[in-house]
């Protein structure tokens, strides 16, 4: 009983976190000082951890700008179709008077002569016709302004010529002035942008041709009759005289060009009576001569102010009375509109109130 005794007194507790062994002893250990941060020093992996988390912080950047990159570019090319739809329906919408242009009321087997045609002409000179850099800016300036097809000036009031010609009497009168160096390429390039070319011929009043041959001119006791501003005239009734015009139809018609504008078909008021001028004559004889295939339109000029006596500004009010107030065209007929009003305005106006043949001079 003793012993045991003696061996629970061991156990009980008495001398519990008393020191009974050899007092413990450490070593240096040399790794362990990467653990250690000292003053100064920095933690080789806490440098690790914050370039990591830079990585990923960056990864993170780098896709949220891929994002909104796609996101742009998925703007842009929403924008890019509406404003491709948006310039779809503008064209659709003013190719309208493009569409009716040529309204052919006597069926199928109709001559060019009888069809009805629509034009909303802008007015170029003949030196626009390069086929280049001055046509393109002939043909964007059409578009602007809402226009089916230009006019230019094939045969002018002075009796120059306003194309390259291969007439030989162009040649012989030396007639030929301030032309485009590509005619017949900018006529082909005009059709194959859907605007129509419309040649406009000065017929009767020449001060070239006249003078140059005086066996086609008009005249009179003092040799070639001139007017009281000084102009000349071809002869209506000299074959020669229609056979110049008629050639340069012809000539012009080979180019392409299927309708024709005629200005100065009439004589001065004082000799008039003695020729057979005017521009029924004259039409009835080239269309029959072309077989209806060329469309002949006589010029009524018009002149519209839009301006209050009081402001020099343009009124669109007044531009709209006096649309109103114009007299009504036949369909053979044209008119040339001159004004300092805006061609887009214009063209709005006159197609609002039911004009569907002008020129904007």
């Amino acid at each position: 009983m003793k012993n045991n005794k003696k061996h629970r007194q061991f156990y009980n507790g008495k001398d519990r976190n008393s020191s009974w062994t050899e007092e413990p002893k450490g070593r240096y250990i040399d790794f362990a000082d990467k653990y250690v941060q000292g003053e100064g020093q920095t933690n080789k992996y806490d440098e690790n951890a914050r370039n990591i988390r830079q990585k990923v912080l960056k990864q993170i950047e780098r896709k949220k700008n891929f994002r909104r990159n796609v996101i742009a570019v998925l703007l842009a090319v929403v924008l890019l179709a509406a404003g491709y739809t948006m310039m779809d329906v503008y064209m659709i919408r003013h190719a309208e008077p493009a569409e009716m242009l040529i309204k052919n009321n006597g069926g199928a087997d109709s001559s060019m002569s009888e069809i009805t045609v629509n034009l909303a002409s802008e007015k170029i000179e003949s030196v626009s016709l390069d086929n280049s850099a001055m046509l393109d800016a002939v043909i964007s300036q059409a578009r602007k302004s809402g226009c089916n097809s230009i006019v230019f000036d094939a045969k002018r009031s002075d009796g120059t010529i306003g194309y390259q010609s291969l007439l030989a009497e162009v040649d012989t009168y030396d007639a030929m002035s301030e032309v485009g160096n590509d005619s017949a390429g900018s006529l082909k390039k005009l059709a194959d942008n859907d605007i129509l070319p419309v040649a406009r011929i000065s017929c009767y009043v020449d001060n070239v041709a006249s003078v140059a041959n005086a066996s086609i001119a008009v005249t009179d006791n003092n040799g070639v009759y001139r007017d009281k501003d000084g102009d000349s005239y071809l002869n209506p009734d000299s074959d020669e005289a229609y056979g110049y015009i008629r050639d340069i139809v012809r000539e012009l018609n080979e180019f392409g060009v299927q309708v024709f504008i005629l200005t100065g078909c009439d004589l001065p008021v004082g000799i008039s009576s003695s020729y057979n001028d005017g521009f029924d004559a004259l039409s009835q004889r080239l269309s029959a001569e072309f077989d209806g295939k060329i469309k002949l339109l006589q010029e009524v000029s018009v002149e519209l102010n839009g301006k209050d006596d009081k402001k020099e500004k343009i009124s669109e009010a007044l531009l709209e009375e006096e649309i109103k107030s114009l007299e009504s065209i036949s369909d053979n007929q044209i008119y040339a509109v001159y004004s300092d009003a805006q061609h887009r305005d214009l063209y709005d106006l006159l197609s609002e109130n039911g004009i569907n043949n002008f020129i904007l001079e």
